[in-house]
């Protein structure tokens, strides 16, 4: 599974207009950045990846993440309020934390 949602997908599953392609091609990274800080690891797409990478904090990405990601990709995209995009990182969070690297 690649580690972020292709721009298409994105616009896809978020409903949101074409004028806005350029906007989620510059919030994917952030997301990303954001998820991999959260995670406090860096996303793979697969096992096999990770373990040539040697990285024993290393995360497989899953539909959940990706998941998350578009939450988060939504919250800087669309037009949101603050309590609007706080919400939306919330629930992201939420659905990261069983994947999140805790401790040493």
């Amino acid at each position: 599974m690649p580690i972020t949602p292709t721009v298409n997908e994105a616009l896809r599953r978020l409903r949101l207009d074409d004028d806005l392609r350029q906007d989620v091609v510059d919030a994917i990274p952030q997301a990303l950045a954001e998820v991999e800080t959260f995670l406090d690891g860096k996303l793979y797409e697969d096992a096999d990846q990770r373990e040539a990478a040697q990285d024993l904090r290393g995360i497989v990405c899953t539909a959940d993440i990706i998941a998350a990601q578009l939450l988060l990709i939504d919250g800087l995209v669309n037009n949101n309020s603050d309590e609007g995009a706080d919400l939306k990182r919330s629930r992201a969070y939420r659905m990261l934390i069983r994947h999140r690297n805790m401790g040493a």
